[in-house]
């Protein structure tokens, strides 16, 4: 088997426990809005998923329209509620850990859905910003997890250090079922973490771990 030479790290759930900020804060602006949302709902239909696409999908669910006007205004008050809330975001054990022995093997990224302010928020409260200088978030590709864009978009990144870096050198650390999917239409080799969905959900990724701890170095 190749090496894997490059590494990419999905952000919300993998690395940072943030899933349930998201939920309560997204579920606090759809409320207001008259739509409820359970926990579960959350995560079967929005995980992987941007936070413009979350909204999008639950005004559909209940057959009412959204204008992009009104869904760009649900972002930002749902990114304020956020970013309000920060202060609670830990990273999961052995994130960190887990970052430093991948970069001391090959350069690193990160491949998100989230938004990018999120990120840099929770990047710079852990100060793990100057390992991530630059990475994909919402906003930088047109197709959110399952569409491959994200982690594309992401290889470009690693070949400036890498020129030449093929997809199948690099290897994805995720933990939702679209991610894995997005992984693989890349090209590229995943490990699944079961931090927010049960291992069965993740069997599509080379490698399944039930903490980011139990990963090992070939």
């Amino acid at each position: 088997m190749r090496r894997c030479r490059a590494f990419i790290f999905d952000f919300d759930g993998l690395l940072a426990d943030t899933e349930g900020l998201h939920y309560e804060t997204i579920a606090a602006v759809l409320g207001e809005e008259g739509i409820s949302i359970t926990r579960e709902e959350n995560d079967a239909s929005f995980l992987g998923v941007t936070d413009a696409g979350s909204f999008e999908v639950a005004f559909a669910a209940v057959g009412r329209q959204l204008l992009p006007a009104h869904r760009d205004a649900l972002v930002a008050r749902k990114a304020m509620l956020f970013h309000a809330r920060i202060g609670s975001v830990d990273l999961f054990p052995a994130a960190r850990s887990l970052v430093l022995e991948a970069l001391a093997r090959g350069p690193c990224t990160i491949a998100s859905s989230g938004a990018r302010g999120d990120i840099e928020a929770v990047l710079a409260r852990h100060s793990l910003s100057a390992f991530f200088p630059r990475f994909v978030s919402a906003g930088d590709v047109a197709r959110s997890k399952p569409e491959p864009d994200c982690f594309l978009k992401a290889l470009d990144l690693l070949r400036e250090p890498l020129p030449g870096l093929q997809p199948g050198e690099c290897l994805v650390f995720e933990d939702s079922p679209r991610g894995i999917e997005a992984a693989r239409r890349a090209g590229m080799r995943c490990c699944a973490v079961a931090h927010t969905r049960p291992a069965a959900e993740l069997a599509a990724a080379e490698w399944v771990i039930g903490r980011l701890g139990q990963w090992r170095w070939w």
